[in-house]
């Protein structure tokens, strides 16, 4: 590429405490980077944060906007207006508030929107919450979209489930140009030393793993659940729950002490880097029992180090794990996900060899953003001809 198309990512923040979007924009913007592209990041961190670090992007931190993250933001406002003019594209990640709003004034359908799963299906379960949003899509968002290039999805599935939503979101441009990550380097004698040092009473224990946010849409009452109901059955199954706290934490973490589950069940905050590497190479498989994922990256992460995964159909990549039999996949209720937890601690392990090894072969051939065919590179690309 000759002259370089230059991009700007707008998100309200790049805090990992909020999840994917923020785990994985780093490698999606290397990612680009190598096919020859400009990235940089504006936020509306503080201006001294420094929740990512890359000597080939520049981030630009303007300070929390009004009303909390999706609120006016006055300095970012002004510092597009300025700066606007120097990139070729946009990327807006996450809908719903001032970022995707200022798009359509000020940046004329120069920019892209990642929903990242706010339009999942999932959300009509809440009905105030669910009516305060399609006010606002009937008043403002639609128009946001509408003018955008384009939606940009991960999967097909979440294109499909577009029509299903809880607004209408016809005659809005869609493009599906894929998801993934780099897979990461890291000295697994290192992060094994660390995670154990942190975790000592996991040495020598089998355990499964969830990493990610604590939310109804992911749905730990069901593992917590299923955990009780093998235990019936004398089938005791030790699981690390690592996510910041917040309130549906400490829903959860009563629920298990009253399910008498304390010495099955591990707590930790949110953990990263290093630790996040230990955590998973260490542990049998990832969990995700989800009532909606438009990706998963935690899933994608775990096959990334050949570790099967346990999830449900609500994850939009169910398709490929099955196709590669990089794991198990059930409905989203007890019953069922309890059913692939007991089938999973009866594989020998011969059959856990094989899964561990397909998991890897499932990421590599779909999810990895090097070895696999940038679709959202090619796609911009394509934009700018």
């Amino acid at each position: 590429m000759k002259n370089k198309i230059k991009i700007l990512r707008i998100i309200h923040t790049l805090n990992p405490v909020h999840g994917g979007p923020q785990n994985v924009i780093l490698d999606n913007s290397i990612a680009l980077i190598k096919k020859g592209f400009k990235i940089d990041i504006v936020t509306g961190d503080a201006k001294n944060s420094k929740f990512l670090k890359s000597k080939k992007i520049k981030i630009f931190n303007k300070g929390p906007g009004l009303l909390g993250d999706y609120g006016f933001n006055i300095k970012l406002f002004l510092w597009l207006v300025k700066n606007r003019n120097k990139y070729d594209f946009f990327i807006v990640h996450g809908i719903w508030g001032f970022y995707s709003l200022i798009s359509r004034i000020l940046l004329k359908k120069k920019y892209f929107v990642f929903t990242h799963g706010s339009l999942d299906p999932f959300f009509t379960i809440n009905l105030i919450k669910r009516i305060k949003k399609q006010i606002y899509w009937f008043l403002i968002e639609k128009r946001n979209l509408l003018s955008a290039k384009s939606l940009l999805l991960t999967t097909d599935q979440e294109k499909r489930l577009m029509n299903k939503t809880f607004v209408n979101t016809h005659n809005i441009n869609k493009e599906v140009i894929g998801y993934g990550i780099i897979k990461t380097q890291f000295n697994k004698k290192k992060t094994t030393n660390l995670f154990f040092k942190k975790f000592p009473n996991l040495k020598n224990k089998s355990f499964l793993l969830f990493l990610g946010r604590f939310h109804k849409k992911k749905e730990c009452m069901i593992l917590i659940n299923s955990l009780k109901k093998l235990k019936k059955e004398n089938i005791n199954i030790n699981i690390l729950l690592a996510g910041p706290n917040n309130e549906y934490k400490k829903k959860i973490m009563a629920l298990s002490e009253n399910l008498n589950l304390k010495d099955n069940i591990f707590w930790s905050d949110i953990i990263i880097g290093d630790l996040k590497w230990g955590a998973i190479t260490t542990s049998s498989a990832m969990v995700l029992p989800s009532h909606g994922e438009n990706f998963g990256v935690s899933l994608a992460e775990s096959m990334s180090c050949s570790k099967p995964v346990l999830t449900t159909f609500k994850v939009n990549i169910y398709k490929e794990i099955l196709k590669y039999k990089a794991g198990l996949v059930s409905k989203n209720n007890i019953n069922e996900f309890s059913k692939i937890l007991k089938k999973f601690y009866f594989l020998n392990k011969k059959q856990t060899k094989q899964m561990s090894v397909n998991s890897l072969n499932c990421f590599n051939e779909n999810f990895n953003l090097i070895s696999t065919n940038n679709k959202l590179a090619n796609f911009l690309t394509k934009q700018n001809l």
